[in-house]
């Protein structure tokens, strides 16, 4: 159990966190809503 905390835990840890960042962006309205992009390229 010592060898699995030390050696894969942290890899296991920094992988859950990558792929549960791009699941909550994803989820995000103003990453995913078309209006916003469209309003952010008239205003620049």
């Amino acid at each position: 159990m010592n060898e699995f905390l030390i050696f894969y835990a942290p890899f296991l840890v920094v992988i859950a966190g990558i792929v549960l960042s791009f699941f909550v962006v994803l989820k995000d309205d103003a990453v995913t809503r078309s209006e916003y992009k469209e309003s952010e390229k008239t205003d620049v």
